[in-house]
């Protein structure tokens, strides 16, 4: 009897066992291709799904499901607008930096990216899509406004995959990104 009650107590336990937090890796190294500019970086709008600090990944049934054990190791709209900052960064000469601007001379442009779909699987792809607008503070003139949708191949299994897969995804949005803030043609 004693056995039994110690087993389900050992079972118990390692039920709760802590949670694994997961980082989003450094954004890709990038050539910078556009002249000096300063761009302020608007938090990232997310779907509510993708705003939690489970993990939300997508069941074979297309159902979204949050991932109690599997955390982000940050918020994910800080995570991802820092990353997205970091790679216009590489991207671009001049200042960039997330909202709010520090300092009295305010930027000459500001980006903003509201995203519709950001969902994988552990061992799937990534689908990331969404709009980015990009206006010039002093007037409020739209400069850029484009809808985005990228597909990020599998990077291998598990959550530390699926959030590398969430990085190439933001890398590859600051690509369209300085190509429209340049006037180049993005890869």
């Amino acid at each position: 009897m004693l056995r039994s009650i110690c087993l389900a107590a050992a079972l118990a336990l390692g039920a709760c066992a802590s949670p694994e937090y997961h980082l989003l890796p450094a954004p890709a190294p990038a050539a910078q291709t556009g002249g000096a500019t300063s761009l302020a970086v608007a938090d990232i709008s997310l779907p509510a799904y993708a705003e939690a600090l489970e993990i939300a990944v997508l069941t074979e049934t297309g159902a979204v499901t949050l991932e109690e054990q599997a955390l982000w190791a940050d918020t994910p709209r800080r995570a991802l607008t820092r990353h997205l900052v970091g790679a216009l960064q590489q991207r671009l000469r001049g200042q960039i930096g997330a909202e709010p601007w520090p300092g009295f001379d305010g930027p000459a442009l500001r980006v903003e990216v509201v995203v519709d779909r950001m969902i994988g699987a552990p061992a799937g792809p990534l689908d990331f899509a969404g709009q980015y607008i990009i206006t010039a503070p002093g007037s409020g003139r739209i400069t850029a406004s484009n809808r985005f949708a990228i597909t990020v191949p599998p990077q291998g299994e598990g959550y530390d995959a699926l959030l590398a897969a969430h990085a190439l995804a933001i890398d590859a949005l600051a690509d369209r990104i300085s190509a429209s803030v340049t006037g180049r043609p993005s890869s």
